[in-house]
């Protein structure tokens, strides 16, 4: 009787339309782990990922070796987390949509500190031109914003639904 339970429970959160776009979302995510988020080009060059910024090529000297990518690695850390919780609140709507928000803000968060931190940052410090066109890493995060706003918006359908429902009875 316990496994039917349990069985029910996984059904239930995974028939929903918004856990697929969050699946998605967490999907993005971890791609975005893996491919760069941008190259850099000078006189060496050098790929920012989610988990490391180093020279493309070993006759590179290593940048100075220190905690450089730990708010990108915390906040993307976050929003998976959040996400993956958001998935197992399905009866709590009110709650996945204040968590969804706040995902959504962390991947705005991601995004700028991308853009307007870390590659001007790096460009001034080792005299580099950034690249992102060849660098699926970067869209990575707006795949999973894009989902997460479908999601948002698939379970806010969902709260007015039962709302009606239950201005009828």
């Amino acid at each position: 009787m316990a496994q039917k339970n349990q069985f029910s429970f996984v059904l239930a959160s995974i028939s929903r339309i918004q856990t697929l776009y969050l699946l998605l979302s967490i999907t993005a995510l971890a791609l975005g782990a893996i491919f760069p988020i941008a190259k850099f080009y000078g006189d060496f060059s050098y790929v920012l990922k989610i988990f490391t910024f180093k020279p493309m090529s070993d006759m590179v000297p290593d940048p100075e070796k220190f905690l450089f990518n730990l708010p990108i690695v915390i906040i993307w850390a976050a929003i998976i987390i959040m996400n993956f919780i958001t998935i197992f609140l399905f009866n709590k709507r009110r709650t996945q949509m204040n968590l969804l928000s706040i995902s959504i803000g962390l991947v705005l968060a991601m995004i700028a500190l991308i853009f307007f931190y870390y590659s001007p940052n790096i460009e001034k410090h080792y005299n580099v031109v950034t690249e992102y066109n060849k660098c699926a890493g970067i869209y990575m995060p707006l795949i999973s914003f894009i989902c997460m706003m479908l999601a948002y918006r698939s379970i806010r359908k969902d709260d007015k639904l039962v709302k009606s429902l239950d201005r009828i009875r």
